[in-house]
């Protein structure tokens, strides 16, 4: 009867040891960025985040493979970048593979996004948001969409 159990219990461990690989397998990101978004690490940020936005605003992501929200957010955001055509860049931060950033901004859930303009984070939020808020938050710190007239970038 024991042997039984024990069977049971090592045939429950891999098949959980199992699904969890496919998932992660299965749930990793589109690491494709457009011309307008960056994948930036610890050791970038400062140049491409901070010193940038003195002159772009900067919007990051910060995400994780893992997280849901994130992959839902993800999309949303790329479009954004797409449709305003180089008025801020998307930066975007691997919570899990840049510990610096997430410490010194203080990063607790993700999606979390920052919004740095003159060297500064002048906007948070946490968790996803609809395409209305998103445009509402840029073009209070002076980043509109561009006109049919403008020219990309």
């Amino acid at each position: 009867m024991q042997i039984i159990i024990l069977l049971v219990v090592i045939g429950l461990i891999a098949f959980l040891l199992y699904k969890a690989q496919l998932a992660k397998s299965t749930l990793t990101t589109n690491h494709t960025a457009t011309r307008f978004e960056a994948y930036v690490s610890d050791a970038e940020f400062t140049d491409m985040v901070v010193d940038t936005s003195k002159t772009t605003p900067v919007l990051v992501d910060f995400y994780a493979e893992w997280c849901g929200p994130c992959k839902q957010f993800t999309p949303v955001l790329s479009q954004f970048a797409s449709d305003y055509q180089g008025k801020f860049l998307l930066a975007k931060v691997d919570v899990d593979k840049n510990p610096q950033v997430v410490e010194r901004y203080q990063i607790r859930s993700m999606p979390t996004v920052l919004l740095f303009k003159n060297g500064e984070v002048v906007e948070r939020f946490s968790g996803g948001k609809a395409a209305h808020s998103l445009t509402f938050l840029l073009t209070k710190h002076g980043v509109h969409a561009p006109t049919q007239q403008e020219p990309v970038a």
